[in-house]
């Protein structure tokens, strides 16, 4: 049994990948060039946004995101979730400009941002620094309330910076994520929903100006070859990976339906068991990058399914603040939630290629753990 079955994704898009390689090797577009472009235009149609930017993975694509603000020379304050993942931090620490200051707010009981948190650290907070950008991270593919997210920026002049690198594809209140935000940023590591064959990132946006910067940052500054307008880097995404990308994003949203069933054969053969995931009244589709249970028993428990040759995955054990480079945030905030459920979720085997039978073992063998 597989965690995430790759191989049977690309047995689906292989045919039509051969069919475009010649061409691509025949072109020697090896770096940037049209297949990059095609794919660009592709996901823009595809996520409603005006621009993308292809970049060299889903890190790399939150620093320039950060980065394309220019609050250099200014004090920012970044606002993200206490239970994200160590890229998002380490994306504030990468910037070389201006003074930025790290704020970590606890989730809410669908593992997004707290927005009523939010609120209450900005009231108190905002006027302490010049700029703030609030980081939402869409957790485990279900979107946080993005409409009311923006309201709440509004109010306290902030800026908004989307990691999507879950949810690919999810909606809420009758939006795709990105609508709400100045720019959105999606990992396309192999595992995600829209997974490239290495690493991968693409940025939306629909400002003209953080297009232009975004493409300038990623290619070394640069907006006219070998004239500089900035510090930038070389993040660019490979072609290569575009072309793979182009033909699994043809695919997506129909994975992405396939994935609600095998939700609704967890949910259902769980329910009274563990704690399943929590679908909050905002959103139209979770898009179900992880399904992850709350138990009390972890470790236990997977070393019972690992016997089982069930394969299983903590996303993650340790927490931001309390991670060796960033122990500093630890007690700074309240995040009781965030420092008590990495103790509890366990993430269950979750992709398209689920079979009845499959999902019926995993459930049966926690059922029998737990002696129902």
């Amino acid at each position: 049994m597989k965690f995430l079955d790759l191989s049977s994704q690309w047995n689906e898009i292989k045919e039509d990948v051969y069919s475009n390689l010649d061409s691509f090797f025949e072109s020697s577009a090896y770096v940037m060039g049209p297949y990059l472009e095609r794919f660009e235009n592709n996901f823009s149609e595809w996520s409603g946004r005006k621009h993308s930017i292809g970049v060299s993975n889903g890190t790399d694509g939150l620093k320039l995101a950060i980065q394309a603000f220019e609050f250099y020379d200014t004090t920012t304050d970044v606002v993200l979730p206490a239970n994200g993942y160590i890229a998002d931090v380490l994306a504030v620490k990468s910037q070389l400009k201006g003074k930025y200051n790290i704020s970590l707010v606890d989730h809410d009981d669908y593992f997004q941002m707290d927005l009523d948190l939010l609120k209450d650290h900005l009231e108190c907070n905002r006027h302490l620094y010049d700029n703030c950008i609030i980081l939402p991270i869409h957790m485990y593919g279900h979107p946080t309330n993005m409409k009311r997210l923006y309201e709440i920026s509004q109010k306290y002049n902030c800026k908004i910076i989307e990691d999507a690198s879950h949810a690919h594809g999810a909606v809420t209140n009758g939006e795709m994520i990105g609508k709400y935000a100045d720019m959105t940023v999606y990992s396309l590591y192999p595992g995600k929903n829209l997974g490239a064959i290495g690493d991968a990132g693409i940025i939306t946006t629909d400002s003209d100006e953080y297009n232009q910067r975004l493409k300038s940052l990623r290619n070394y500054g640069s907006s006219k070859k070998y004239y500089y307008d900035d510090v930038g880097w070389n993040h660019r995404m490979d072609p290569i990976q575009a072309l793979f990308l182009d033909e699994k994003l043809k695919r997506l949203d129909g994975w992405n339906n396939k994935k609600q069933k095998v939700v609704e054969k967890y949910n259902s053969l769980l329910d009274g068991v563990v704690e399943t995931p929590k679908v909050d009244s905002h959103v139209d589709l979770h898009v179900y990058h992880i399904y992850c249970i709350m138990v009390d028993d972890r470790e236990n428990l997977q070393k019972f399914l690992a016997s089982k040759n069930i394969p299983t995955i903590i996303h993650w054990p340790v927490p931001i603040a309390k991670s060796k480079p960033f122990d500093y945030l630890d007690g700074k905030f309240d995040t009781t939630k965030t420092d008590i459920n990495s103790n509890r979720i366990l993430s269950l085997p979750m992709h398209q290629y689920l079979s009845d039978s499959e999902i019926e073992y995993i459930c049966s063998s926690i059922k029998t753990f737990y002696g129902c």
